[in-house]
């Protein structure tokens, strides 16, 4: 018995002790955890936008009323316009009143508030929180609404004369402090509930969590922030006679108000940054839209860099230093160069030698016209400042293409980050004409291949990587460990031939090249194999494989690309002084002759400085090469070939980009002198004489 009474004693003890805290002391867990164990989680969401409606209204019209009082302005406060006609809302009337009684005859103290807060929100437990926090205002307003109605009571209303009487509203005059004080601390609790309900209503749009995240933050204070809301809305309902004069207790409402009013300030930002966040996603989905069901590049190119504000964009023509409509790009394929400022020299020095490259001949190259690639560069940079923009004025400098110039963000950023996968390193998708992305990323086929790469489809890296397949696969036949070269991925001559004196000077020349200063600065590492130096017997092996080739391929009815460059190895084999290949790993970059080979090599100082100029020691040597053969006397092409079917003999071209003509047959051999033969006369149109002999 005595261990009950004690039991009992205690249970007593602790009820008292519940029944005496002070709110102001509670840390947010701990209001979290006692508001958490009156909520249902599987609540029915009320029509909590209908009662919040009326509920501002009401409470709208009666802090105005309440600041005529103050100012004694007397303004007009019919302009309020009710949101919700009130013919369609039943409200829940009873729950309101029995609410409105509770906080009215709440004692003051603001462990009477809390008392009163958590009763209010057991008998409520079946609401989702922003339709707790509205119906409790809602049920403030009738009280509050009530009152400041009977204020506005004109002389001619007997009724409502004796109403005002009634709830002593004449005697407000002389306390405008008192009713100012209280009028901002509804006027807070209306914005509170405001942004209850408005973060409430976004979390029903399903927006992810990761795109929205100040939403989610916001939400996990909403029910912390429904407990302080409901017991200021309290502690304003017991201090009605406050307003009257008869209480000067306006410490307790100022406690409350702080402390509403510091949470509040929390909300809002996670409010603003809620509203920015979907703002900045639903354009982004606005813009994916335009971006994945593209029917014109323009369009693609406004919804990637500028903002709807801006209603006739332009870029800059480093052609012309002028700006231009972004119309220049309709009906042309765009190459995006999409970079940050750092680090991008060889890229620029790459991109020149594509520009450069798109205004030689031919103009037409399988199928596509090159005057239809424009190239346009996109700096994603965060913040323009001095530094920034100084760096950025230096880079535009060395562009002759179009570059974006912006103040603020990038429109399309998410867009250039997620659907065409910038991470913070150079890449160039390639767009057509009805803005679809060919290309995500040509960086490295243009780096590999340069100009030879157009029209920079993927497919065309693969043709060009397959394309000179045949010639390694020779060549490892006969000397496995040249493998070792390709997978370095390093730049390789290749050469040989009969003429020793020859080899052994451009040996010397490369061998120069390898030890200078500018090659060491481009960081390329140059490798030289003498095909057939040290192993001799190699060589005709080589050979036979190569014709073997070029006969099978010669029988198919259909001929691949592949032909062509057998059929230029083959001449060049004849050449009195060889033949020269340059690769960068596998990629086969020039096969020539022998002799412009050597004097583009051993004028290495004439053109070196292209080197860090153009984008690799490839380009420039390309460039010096492509110039000395243009000047260079035209030489007899020929081609000999053993144990050949006669039976497919059949007139080929001449591999020269000089000429091009029918080669003649003589016996089992094709030789061409460019339009200049000693036997026999070439018209100028390029059509031969062929003659056939057979040898028995």
């Amino acid at each position: 018995m005595a261990s009950k009474t004690s039991s009992n004693a205690a249970n007593l003890q602790q009820a008292k002790a519940s029944m005496m805290i002070n709110p102001l002391s509670l840390s947010d867990d701990q209001v979290l955890e006692k508001v958490y164990i009156t909520h249902v989680h599987n609540a029915e969401r009320y029509d909590v936008e209908s009662l919040f409606s009326i509920t501002s209204n009401i409470i709208n019209r009666s802090t105005a009323a309440a600041d005529n009082v103050v100012t004694k302005s007397g303004t007009p406060i019919g302009l309020i316009e009710d949101k919700v006609p009130l013919s369609s809302f039943n409200p829940p009337f009873r729950t309101m009143k029995d609410i409105a009684y509770k906080m009215m005859n709440t004692p003051h103290g603001e462990h009477n508030a809390h008392q009163t807060t958590i009763s209010i929100l057991e008998q409520l437990k079946s609401y989702t929180w922003d339709g707790k926090a509205v119906i409790v205002l809602a049920a403030f307003s009738l009280e509050y609404g009530n009152f400041w109605h009977l204020v506005q009571v004109q002389s001619g209303d007997q009724l409502g004369r004796s109403l005002a009487l009634m709830n002593r509203v004449q005697t407000i005059e002389g306390n405008r402090q008192a009713i100012s004080d209280y009028n901002i601390l509804v006027k807070t609790i209306l914005i509170a509930v405001d942004c209850i309900t408005e973060l409430e209503r976004l979390s029903t749009k399903g927006y992810d969590p990761k795109d929205v995240p100040a939403l989610s933050e916001g939400l996990l204070e909403i029910p912390v922030i429904v407990y302080w809301t409901i017991i200021t809305t309290i502690a304003c309902a017991n201090h009605l006679d406050y307003l009257m004069g008869d209480s000067d207790d306006g410490y307790e409402l100022s406690n409350f108000g702080n402390k509403l009013a510091s949470i509040v300030s929390k909300l809002k930002a996670h409010q603003t940054r809620s509203r920015k966040e979907i703002g900045e996603l639903e354009d982004y989905w606005n813009r994916k839209k335009v971006f994945q069901t593209p029917t014109e590049i323009v369009e693609v190119l406004k919804v990637l860099i500028f903002h709807d504000e801006i209603k006739e964009p332009q870029v800059y023509d480093g052609f012309t230093k002028r700006k231009v409509p972004l119309e220049v790009f309709r009906q042309k394929h765009v190459l995006l160069f999409i970079s940050g400022l750092d680090s991008i020299r060889d890229e620029i020095r790459l991109l020149q030698s594509i520009y450069e490259g798109l205004l030689e001949d031919p103009r037409e190259v399988k199928g596509y016209f090159k005057n239809e690639f424009k190239i346009l560069w996109i700096p994603v940079v965060s913040e323009w400042d001095i530094v920034h923009r100084a760096e950025f004025e230096n880079l535009k400098i060395d562009m002759p293409w179009y570059v974006v110039e912006y103040q603020y963000p990038l429109a399309g950023i998410r867009l250039i980050r997620e659907d065409l996968n910038y991470k913070n390193k150079p890449i160039i998708p390639v767009l057509n004409p009805q803005g679809r992305v060919v290309n995500s990323n040509a960086m490295h086929m243009i780096f590999v291949w340069g100009i030879d790469a157009f029209p920079f489809r993927p497919t065309d890296d693969e043709l060009l990587t397959q394309k000179w397949n045949w010639f390694w696969a020779e060549l490892r036949k006969v000397h496995p460990t040249i493998q070792n070269l390709i997978k370095a991925d390093q730049y390789i001559f290749i050469y040989g031939g009969t003429d020793n004196k020859w080899s052994q000077d451009f040996t010397a020349a490369v061998e120069k090249i390898k030890r200078h200063e500018i090659i060491k600065k481009a960081d390329a590492i140059i490798e030289s194999y003498h095909f057939g130096k040290d192993e001799p017997r190699n060589v005709p092996r080589f050979w036979i494989g190569i014709e073997s080739l070029f006969a099978n391929k010669l029988q198919k009815k259909n001929k691949d690309s592949t032909i062509e460059e057998i059929k230029s190895l083959l001449c060049l084999k004849q050449h009195p002084q060889g033949w020269v290949l340059l690769s960068k790993g596998s990629n086969v970059k020039l096969l020539g002759r022998g002799d412009v080979m050597y004097a583009t090599a051993s004028e290495f100082d004439l053109w070196k400085d292209r080197v860090l100029e153009r984008a690799g020691f490839d380009v420039a040597f390309i460039e010096h090469y492509n110039s000395k053969h243009r000047d260079s006397p035209p030489v007899c092409a020929h081609m000999q070939l053993a144990n050949y079917p006669a039976n497919v003999l059949e007139p080929i071209n001449c591999p020269d980009m000089k000429c091009g003509r029918s080669m003649e047959i003589e016996a089992i051999s094709y030789k061409c002198c460019h339009g200049h033969s000693h036997n026999a006369e070439v018209p100028e149109s390029g059509d031969v004489m062929i003659e056939k002999k057979f040898s028995s």
